[in-house]
């Protein structure tokens, strides 16, 4: 009995500690408190020594790519930062579409999509910072870089698709990184290179893609390693604490690149030092004990850092990020494939179609040209790459796709997909006991090209419709009669005469080429390399009937396009690019991809000297200022021959535009699918600005994207942060269907950036209103008073 006093004092004593602890650390326990991010971050810092604080302003040694560690005595978790853009690099993650790609899309539903689903894959591999998405505008049409930046060549279409992938990443507990800010348009001399760029440009062409990135609240950014008007992007006062900071609003905290800090920059405007401590550590302590910084600015960059820990969940999740053993876990699944799928071919944008050669009927005779049609690039390096867990090529997707299973199906003819459903309305269904007797079923019926398994019941899919996750449903395809392999025939491209035999004894040649790029270094020239441009030659040569697939980080010259009937690029397409592809060749999929950079007629077309780039005496000199990608072809009337044009996509379908209306600063006009199939289209917008404005002829204002999703007419309303611009208005567009698609133009909408006030200023007088299908295919003209 004497014991249990004892036992009930150690008791007590411990209930005392834990109370104290909670009493003393009120930003862990205080709901109330934890529901103010501000001011949980100020109960917090109160309680911080000053080197708890510095220690947050600097990297250390960890399993992750960049790692600050936790602080037990307060509760603050670790900070565990990954690489990149579009996807963890290192392993058991999901090798996307690359951020270029998405950006073909010009679609702000799926860029959610992809955000909060690469999101959930960093959260599962205990990262809690995305070191992404990437978005520069493309400036060096050469960049080795470009094929990771959403942007393309525009700052609008940066500006609007990267706020639903911000939001989409940090809805998973996960802070995005912006990247990389700014003027990072070149790979060349990188670390010295010297970007001489006037403030109107800054503010018009570069920084739009940052700004939507602050008004989707991302939670930080990360400087670049090159410099801007004579001093490092990390340390420049003008571009970060001046113009992000201060002009345009920025709240996070903003990051070195690794090895990009170059001084103790806390005063203007770095945060925090990645991967190490060498600027940021002692000798920022230092700095501070003799007076050159103060302590209210440590406290302001620890604020930044600390506001998005506690607004997107970092605190609730201290114990996963503690656990290291999360970095190895393998987070794909079938749904993160199916939606890369879907991904990768909304992106692929179809830049001719000459006869309508395409979609592709069943039992043509295809030839299948070229080793990437076997063994294809799908990714970029440096790093913005994630190595895929596995790649499906185009050659064995088409093949599947040409193959027949006998009846019953055996199991190599049976496609299955675990907890994923083909959504499409209005297909028949029946009783079934497993997925392959519903596989069984659907190879008896003429109507049925997929099915989906549920509850014991088999749906008969007439198309693949919306593929979306769904516990316990099981979807798949299933090929009906024995594989007929004289429909597809293949020839590695090694020999092009070899080659040119092959295709002219098809109905059809394919031609599937490629190119990549990697941080660290531009690209040589805008060309195929290995030859591939005279294999496509000499096969369009023997074959009338020739298409062409190019994988692609950016640009790409096509002296060959006049040459061939049908030209498709699909940008970087990740792991799902032969079922994607396979795809829109035979028509499951509409292509509706639109090129968000220009695609052009011949090397430099844009007029570069080098002192613009790569640079002279180590400056990259910005003097074609706002004529940057369609805008330089705009002001100088260049033509396109073999080469297409920013926003340029073709569709199997046919849209008329018709009723433009300009009432006041709203813009409308009528779309109608007059085709014969459901397809997508990307109305565009393009304002051109009076004369005094000394604006480009015209720019991207607008875009909506016209889609199908089901065989009726519905439009949605847009998300509330794109309040102030004309965004995407999701609408469903079948065959016959007509819609209303109307654009609002805010005062941002009709501004320039005035280096004078150093602010927006609306420009008044008659503004030219151009719709249309491209930014050379203006379907309707009107006018606009301001």
């Amino acid at each position: 009995m004497g014991l249990f006093p004892a036992v009930w004092v150690a008791s007590a004593v411990i209930v005392a500690d834990i109370r104290a602890a909670e009493q003393d650390r009120p930003w862990l326990t205080d709901a109330r408190l934890r529901a103010d991010p501000a001011a949980a971050a100020a109960a917090l810092l109160a309680k911080m020594t000053l080197q708890e604080k510095i220690t947050m302003l600097h990297g250390a040694p960890g399993p992750y790519v960049g790692n600050v560690p936790a602080n037990t005595r307060l509760g603050i978790p670790p900070l565990t930062l990954n690489d990149g853009p579009q996807g963890f690099r290192s392993g058991g993650s999901t090798c996307w579409p690359s951020g270029m790609t998405v950006g073909w899309t010009w679609d702000v539903e799926l860029a959610g999509e992809w955000g909060s689903a690469m999101g959930a894959e960093f959260f599962g591999k205990g990262a809690n910072v995305q070191l992404g998405p990437g978005l520069c505008v493309a400036r060096v049409p050469r960049n080795g870089r470009n094929f990771e930046y959403l942007s393309g060549e525009d700052p609008f279409l940066g500006y609007t698709l990267v706020q639903p992938l911000i939001q989409g990443i940090q809805s998973q507990n996960v802070i995005a990184n912006a990247k990389h800010y700014i003027m990072n348009s070149q790979e060349t001399q990188r670390s010295s290179i010297d970007e001489i760029v006037d403030e109107r440009t800054r503010f018009e062409i570069y920084y739009p893609p940052f700004v939507g990135a602050v008004e989707a609240d991302v939670g930080s950014v990360m400087c670049s390693y090159n410099k801007i008007n004579g001093f490092w992007s990390c340390e420049n006062n003008q571009t970060l604490a001046i113009d992000f900071k201060s002009r345009i609003g920025f709240k996070g905290w903003v990051m070195s690149d690794w090895g990009a800090t170059h001084s103790t920059s806390i005063l203007d405007g770095l945060d925090q030092e990645m991967p190490g401590g060498v600027h940021m550590g002692v000798a920022l302590q230092g700095a501070v004990a003799v007076g050159k910084v103060k302590v209210s600015d440590i406290d302001d960059s620890v604020t930044r850092i600390l506001v998005p820990l506690f607004k997107y969940g970092i605190f609730d999740h201290a114990a996963h990020w503690a656990n290291t053993s999360n970095h190895g876990v393998d987070v794909t699944s079938p749904a993160h494939s199916a939606l890369a799928r879907k991904i990768s071919a909304a992106a692929t944008v179809l830049c001719k179609n000459d006869g309508s050669i395409l979609p592709l009927k069943l039992g043509t005779r295809v030839a299948i040209i070229n080793s990437q049609a076997a063994n294809p690039i799908v990714n970029g390096g440096g790093s913005g790459r994630v190595g895929p867990t596995y790649v499906v090529a185009p050659l064995d997707a088409i093949k599947v796709r040409n193959s027949v299973a006998p009846s019953p199906p055996s199991p190599p003819n049976c496609t299955f997909h675990n907890d994923i459903d083909y959504f499409h309305i209005g297909d028949a269904s029946g009783q079934a006991s497993t997925a392959t007797e519903c596989c069984l079923q659907c190879s008896t019926r003429s109507d049925c090209t997929s099915f989906t398994f549920y509850d014991s019941k088999c749906y008969y899919h007439t198309v693949q419709g919306t593929v979306r996750p769904k516990q316990g449903a099981i979807s798949g395809t299933c090929h009906k009669s024995a594989a007929n392999d004289s429909h597809v025939t293949y020839d590695d491209g090694s020999n092009p005469s070899s080659s040119a035999s092959v295709a002219a004894a098809a109905d059809v040649a394919i031609v599937f080429v490629a190119t990549t790029s990697s941080e660290g270094s531009d690209r040589k020239d805008l060309s195929l390399d290995g030859g591939q441009d005279d294999l496509i030659t000499a096969v369009a040569k023997a074959q009338p009937n020739t298409i062409v697939v190019a994988v692609t980080p950016g640009a790409i010259l096509m002296p060959w396009s006049p040459l061939v009937k049908a030209v498709l690029v699909v940008g970087m397409p990740g792991l799902e690019y032969g079922n994607a592809i396979a795809e829109v060749l035979y028509g499951d999929v509409n292509p509706s991809g639109r090129l968000s950079l220009t695609m052009p007629n011949k090397e430099n077309e844009v007029g570069f000297t080098p002192s613009n780039w790569p640079g002279v005496d180590g400056k990259s000199n910005y003097t074609e200022k706002l004529e940057v990608g369609y805008r330089y072809y705009d002001a100088h009337a260049i033509q396109f021959t073999t080469g297409f044009p920013f926003g340029h996509g073709l569709s199997y379908t046919q849209f008329e535009y018709s009723n433009l209306q300009v009432s006041g600063r709203n813009i409308s006009v009528s779309l109608k699918n007059s085709g014969t199939v459901s397809g997508a289209e990307v109305v565009q917008l393009y304002l051109g600005f009076p004369a005094v404005a000394g604006e480009p002829p015209q720019q991207l204002k607008g875009f909506s994207k016209v889609t199908y999703w089901s065989n009726h007419v519905e439009a949605c309303a847009s998300h509330d942060f794109f309040a102030d611009y004309n965004l995407v208005v999701q609408v469903a567009l079948d065959v016959g269907a007509e819609v209303t698609v109307t654009f609002s133009m805010s005062d941002k909408d009709v501004s320039i950036y005035d280096i004078t006030s150093h602010s927006w200023r609306v420009i008044n007088g008659q503004f030219s209103v151009g719709v249309g299908a491209s930014s050379r295919d203006i379907r309707l003209k009107g006018a606009m008073s301001v």
